[in-house]
């Protein structure tokens, strides 16, 4: 198995955020929704162990979803 990391986990938020972005959402409804769905697919405990185990989360999250959907952000 492919270990998860930081840049994976948020390239692949990034892009779900984006499109609950676009269709409306708010910014905190689109980030859960995204979150969840990263959840479903690479498992929570996983998930929460990369959250936890990364440093300067804020920077990393905002360049991942500016480079995704800089009309959005």
């Amino acid at each position: 198995m492919i270990e998860l990391t930081l840049v994976t986990l948020l390239e692949t938020m990034s892009v779900d955020f984006c499109e609950y972005k676009s269709a409306e959402n708010g910014t905190y409804k689109s980030l859960l929704l995204a979150y969840s769905n990263a959840s479903e697919k690479y498992g929570i405990d996983t998930v929460r162990s990369v959250i936890e185990s990364s440093e300067d989360l804020r920077k990393a999250a905002f360049e991942a979803a500016v480079k995704q959907c800089p009309d959005v952000i």
